[in-house]
């Protein structure tokens, strides 16, 4: 045979053993069984609330389970916004809920649905046993009472006085010896609701005095007012209380734009970050919306802040090379002064964003002497203004950086950190606040001194805006820590007695934890994701300092409003 003809009889042999070898892993695997697909046998859910048409994606109305978890209970308010005229109907609620991933409810959730009567809704897993439960909803009426104040007369003087309300007793603190045997009453509870004490009538408080407060729905709540001497203390913070709540939706907030607040007067005044920004006035005790302050600029801002005599100085962002102005106002209807004019001409080179005015610090008094701070985005430089006797000592910044930064970052403090200030001395402590750590800085060396102990219960899976203040002979630190989710929509409002440096570092399971983080709030849920990470804190004290009201504002959530008294009963 020719080497040729070799050639290709061998080449015959290997195509035939290839063949053969596919073929037969072809049918070996042909009779592999496919992977089974496990499916879920979870029948739970986890959470179920209720919206409005034209609302979907606002979180309006929770739920509440039965001591069984067998019936779901929606209270909507009769009206929404409760102190509208807009009558909520039940036929048109949007309910949604989270189920496991495989599993099918029905009725199905999630478009206009007739809730009026009572229905079963059926959870079927992807295997296993369904789970039903029973839906109820009812329209409520609204029966708190917002505040309540009692005027009466003390010598020639008008004197007036804010209740404390602590479940269905309406407290007066009254000094001993006062008459307020003919005292009026003034009343803010729902437009829609009616009370048994009319509105600005005469009561005696010489004994306790029932009063009702029926709501549109006929249900009743009935209250106590009560004259009662109190305690005065000596430190701290004593009986305390919700002012309100209002959400994103109830304010008129727009996504991802309401990023800081401030405090003057009777008022809050929220800015929003469109470019040009607007500032928008509500009443810091109710909640309602006043007006719109004119702007002595036309720029993005992100920040407004106030003093402690609730002086307002409101600031435009400069990007490198832009321009920051800041403005003081003496209340919400006062003529602005310009304070500060100056270039962000990135004196430290910051090779990041280098932004300022993102976040803006103060402490002291803006017609007096104070201090005004604020950092450099993506950076570890901290800029800061000097007032004295009401003008800036100069425009130009003085410039300094934080040396201890720690952390992921490692070289600067992420785009919105918090310097605050704790007095207006040269050379000043400020406590810091970014993504990694909150602590007490030496104004001298800038490197840390104290830091808060590296917890989420301390201080969330993150922790944002500041805010100062010195009460009762305690100083406080208010903080906005974020928890449950890194979508940034889900806030809980912390106060912290950093009186004593010894217990800034404490860690939760130290018995004296409760003295250094003396309030935590609940957690307030905005609509949607928090894109920008962003909200603020604020402090006020009223007139008589006898009453410090602290606030939060959730970008994409609302505003909670909570108020402290230096009294106990």
């Amino acid at each position: 045979m020719s080497d040729h003809n070799i050639k290709l009889l061998i080449m015959k042999k290997l195509s035939l053993a290839i063949i053969v070898t596919a073929l037969s892993s072809l049918m070996l695997n042909s009779c592999k069984k496919a992977e089974p697909v496990v499916r879920n046998t979870s029948n739970e859910l986890s959470d179920i609330y209720a919206t409005m048409e034209g609302m979907g994606k606002d979180r309006l109305f929770d739920a509440r389970f039965s001591a069984k978890r067998d019936t779901i209970y929606f209270d909507i308010p009769y009206y929404y916004p409760v102190n509208s005229d807009n009558e909520v109907d039940l036929s048109k609620i949007i309910l949604r809920s989270t189920v496991p991933s495989d599993a099918i409810v029905t009725p199905a959730l999630g478009s206009l649905q007739d809730v009026s009567k009572p229905f079963i809704l059926t959870i079927t897993p992807g295997s296993g046993e369904p789970s039903s439960f029973v839906v109820v909803s009812r329209k409520v009426g609204d029966v708190s009472i917002t505040s309540a104040k009692l005027e009466y007369t003390l010598g020639n003087a008008v004197q007036q006085v804010e209740a404390v309300i602590k479940g269905s007793d309406v407290f007066f603190y009254i000094l001993p010896g006062t008459d307020v045997s003919n005292a009026k009453l003034n009343l803010n509870i729902n437009k829609h609701s009616t009370s048994s004490i009319p509105n600005g009538a005469s009561v005696n408080l010489a004994q306790n005095v029932p009063l009702t407060i029926t709501g549109k729905d006929g249900s009743k709540k009935v209250y106590t007012l009560k004259a009662t001497e109190p305690v005065k203390l000596d430190y701290g913070v004593g009986i305390n209380r919700r002012m309100w709540t209002k959400t994103a939706s109830e304010l008129g907030f727009t996504t991802n734009m309401e990023t800081g607040f401030a405090v003057s007067g009777d008022y809050l005044i929220t800015v929003v970050r469109t470019n040009p920004a607007q500032y928008r006035v509500f009443n810091r005790f109710t909640g309602a919306y006043v007006k719109d302050m004119p702007l002595p600029f036309s720029a993005l801002a992100f920040q407004v802040v106030n003093d402690l005599s609730g002086n307002i100085l409101g600031t435009t962002f400069a990007a490198k090379n832009g321009k920051f102005l800041a403005y003081k106002w003496s209340g919400v209807d006062a003529t602005p002064v310009k304070l500060i004019e100056w270039t962000n001409n990135n004196p430290t080179g910051i090779t990041g964003d280098g932004g300022v005015g993102r976040r803006i610090n103060i402490y002291g008094d803006l017609n007096g002497d104070a201090v005004i701070t604020s950092v450099g985005g993506q950076s570890s430089i901290i800029y800061k203004w000097t007032v004295k006797n009401g003008v800036a000592v100069s425009q130009t910044p003085e410039v300094f950086k934080y040396e201890s930064v720690t952390g992921g970052a490692a070289s600067f403090m992420g785009y919105q950190a918090d310097a605050q200030p704790v007095s207006t001395q040269p050379n000043t402590n400020y406590f810091i606040n970014y993504q990694f750590e909150i602590a007490l800085v030496n104004g001298v060396t800038n490197e840390r001194m104290f830091g808060f102990n590296n917890s989420t219960t301390v201080f969330g899976i993150f922790h944002f805006a500041t805010e100062y203040i010195e009460f009762n002979n305690a100083k406080y630190l208010a903080v906005q820590k974020f928890v449950s989710t890194y979508s940034y929509n889900n806030a809980i409002l912390g106060i912290f007695d950093v009186t004593e440096n010894s217990k800034i570092s404490l860690a939760p399971g130290d018995p004296r934890y409760s003295t250094f983080n003396i309030y935590n709030s609940e957690s307030f849920i905005g609509a949607n994701a928090n894109a920008s990470g962003t909200g603020d804190v604020a402090i006020a004290l009223s007139p008589d300092k006898e009453r410090m009201q602290v606030y939060m504002l959730l970008t994409n959530g609302g505003i909670l409003a909570h108020e402290f008294t230096k009294y106990t009963p």
